[in-house]
């Protein structure tokens, strides 16, 4: 009797080894499923991040082409010649004028500057590199690119 019930819970027991083993290998097919969907939607997130900066930089190159085209424009309506000698020359030195004004108050401001350094005991070069600051670097580099890279486009068309 004894013997039947050891051979009864052997049968049980082998009949019971292959449903764990499935177990354990479902629960880590399961957590690998998991780690992969994981892994694919931080892909998806990055992809979608992609596509938003992708998206940001076409419209601002949109935006810059429309601001030149609009500029282009503006420049052809003011040179537009009215047949009047007096009137023509005016509007033809409007800008000119008012851009070498602009400088010389801008080098009498600098030279000022320059100035007031010096006789506060720096050296002339720690004077110039004193006055010299990341706004007047903008202004210089927005001039240089209004002058020359403006040609530039003139030039292909």
């Amino acid at each position: 009797m004894i013997l039947s019930i050891l051979s009864a819970l052997g049968g049980g027991l082998l009949r019971l080894l292959p449903e764990l083993f499935a177990f354990f290998n479902k629960k880590a097919d399961n957590a690998h499923e998991l780690a992969m969907m994981d892994k694919q939607f931080a892909l998806e997130q990055l992809k979608g991040q992609q596509q938003t900066a992708i998206t940001e930089m076409q419209t601002n190159a949109e935006q810059i082409v429309h601001m030149l085209d609009a500029q282009a424009e503006a420049l052809k309506g003011q040179m537009q010649q009215t047949g009047i000698k007096f009137v023509d020359a005016l509007n033809f030195l409007v800008r000119p004028l008012a851009t070498y004004y602009m400088l010389a108050l801008y080098g009498a401001a600098k030279l000022a500057m320059f100035m007031l350094a010096v006789k506060s005991g720096l050296s002339g070069w720690d004077a110039v590199l004193k006055i010299y600051t990341e706004d007047d670097f903008g202004l210089l580099s927005g001039i240089l690119g209004f002058w020359f890279v403006g040609r530039t486009f003139e030039k292909r068309k």
